[in-house]
């Protein structure tokens, strides 16, 4: 892959764009009524945002209510500011990131202030959109990728393309599923600076073992892991006691299916066409399977396991053989070391015919970050953004400090990662799978209509196929409203 010219240093400024000018209530500028209408129900408040979200941390936390901030260091010619999402740990690695941009330079001061989120993903910013809406943003916000297209279509995003390609970026610097997202049809919106790998396959050794199974030997097609699970599978008094996987169960309904989806060759969206697919062939079977194992063990609230403690994932109790693990979870057991469980790892089994390579059921989420419409000094937090998101530097102490693994592939934070005996199987997954959330103005509407649409013919209240069929049809309905009161 090219490496990145480093062109000026922080606070320098290559050939780049003017500022781009702030004009008032067109498609192209901050729109204070779409602003507001983000708040009060076109699909990005409360009931639009609420996607969970998989961060990936070194075994933190990543949303907490505790406020974490600075002021930009004194004497600065120019202050940006820059809204946090994050408290703790993650929220201080931001401000020491900050702190540590500002060291390298004495023209720009960085400014970090507590954004809050009004929901655990982080998905909800009523902050920010108040902001927006006030036309005070700040110059630099956060955002979660699949929100680009949404975001960019209100109207409330800058431009980020003629500076990028000034600055010699191409698509060959960043992880596939990550580039993608930060386009927009053929433009640059977002620089996307973490990577959450979503998920490697983990399994139990001891568990395997006790079942007859062997323990270097994990599932590599879904078939595979339907076999197994009838070996590790345990009922007592009708109740499930031990379980080979829970599929309906990773992390979600709606990351379960694309998950799945994904890994017996489904698809979600045509990003050429704009068509929306839920009801696939290989997106249907996917949810078939998923219905048809439920059946098998005696419906999906037949199953009766718990982890030892509320922080530990159930994997950790002894009785779950195989499932998906964000790091948190996964760096959590290894500490909690159980006696019952010796975890090993793989990357995601899939099924033919649709699919024919390990690892197509992962996907790639995280963090990005933009520069909104009305920014005073677009400019400066480019440099800033450019910094911490695409250069080696920068992502490192990213990486370092708030714990996020970068979307920038020239980063040494991703050789850390790799020689990580841990985290390995997280780095594995950045580089298996070519797939993100559907990148689509509605898509977290999309995957609210999943998670209820999904669960119902978990419990057999309509069919797998039929769900799909209902998933496409409100969807497809949202996306037309939403692109008819954009136009407004």
């Amino acid at each position: 892959m090219a490496s990145t010219p480093d062109g000026a240093g922080p606070g320098q400024h290559s050939a780049r764009p003017a500022a781009v000018p702030t004009a008032s209530l067109t498609r192209a500028a901050l729109s204070r009524r779409h602003a507001l209408r983000a708040l009060s129900g076109l699909g990005l408040g409360a009931a639009g945002l609420t996607l969970p979200a998989c961060s990936f941390t070194k075994g933190q936390k990543t949303i907490t209510p505790i406020s974490v901030g600075k002021k930009p260091a004194p004497g600065r010619d120019i202050n940006i500011e820059m809204y946090s999402l994050w408290g703790s740990t993650t929220g201080q690695g931001l401000v020491d990131l900050a702190a540590a941009y500002e060291a390298k330079q004495d023209k720009v001061g960085v400014r970090i202030t507590y954004g809050g989120a009004t929901s655990s993903g982080g998905y909800e910013q009523d902050k920010l959109f108040t902001a927006i809406a006030g036309n005070q943003p700040p110059d630099i916000a956060q955002l979660v990728p699949v929100q680009t297209s949404q975001w960019e279509n209100l109207g409330i995003m800058t431009d980020l393309t003629d500076w990028i390609e000034a600055d010699g970026i191409k698509s060959s610097d960043f992880l596939g599923p990550a580039w993608h997202d930060m386009n927009v049809n053929g433009r640059i919106y977002q620089m996307q600076w973490d990577a959450d790998p979503n998920f490697p396959f983990f399994y139990n050794k001891v568990l395997f073992e006790k079942s007859g199974l062997d323990p270097d030997k994990p599932p590599t097609t879904i078939d595979e892991i339907t076999e197994y699970s009838k070996k590790i599978l345990r009922k007592s008094g009708g109740r499930v006691t031990k379980i080979g996987i829970v599929p309906w169960d990773q992390y979600g309904m709606s990351n379960s299916v694309f998950t799945w989806g994904w890994a017996f060759g489904g698809s979600f969206y045509d990003d050429k066409t704009g068509a929306i697919t839920p009801d696939n062939e290989y997106v249907v079977k996917a949810l078939e399977w998923i219905c048809n194992f439920a059946k098998s063990v005696g419906g999906a609230s037949n199953v009766s396991i718990s982890p030892p403690g509320l922080t530990l994932h159930p994997i950790s109790g002894g009785n779950l053989g195989m499932s998906g693990l964000v790091t948190t979870n996964y760096t959590d057991i290894v500490k909690a070391k159980p006696t019952n469980v010796k975890l090993g790892s793989a990357l995601w089994p899939y099924q033919k015919p649709g699919n024919d390579k390990p690892g197509a059921g992962a996907w790639i989420g995280g963090w990005a970050a933009f520069i909104p419409k009305g920014s005073k000094h677009p400019k400066e937090a480019y440099d800033f953004l450019k910094w911490f998101s695409a250069t080696p530097e920068g992502t490192n102490l990213a990486y370092k400090g708030a714990g996020f693994p970068p979307a920038y592939v020239h980063s040494p934070a991703l050789k850390a990662l790799k020689a990580d005996k841990n985290l390995r199987p997280y780095y594995d997954v950045l580089y298996s799978t070519d797939h993100s959330r559907p990148a689509m103005p509605v898509g977290s509407f999309y995957a609210t209509q999943i998670d209820e649409h999904a669960a119902k013919a978990l419990f057999g209240q309509t069919t797998p196929l039929q769900a799909m069929r209902t998933v496409k049809e409100n969807t497809e309905k949202e996306f037309a409203r939403f692109k008819k009161q954009v136009k407004q």
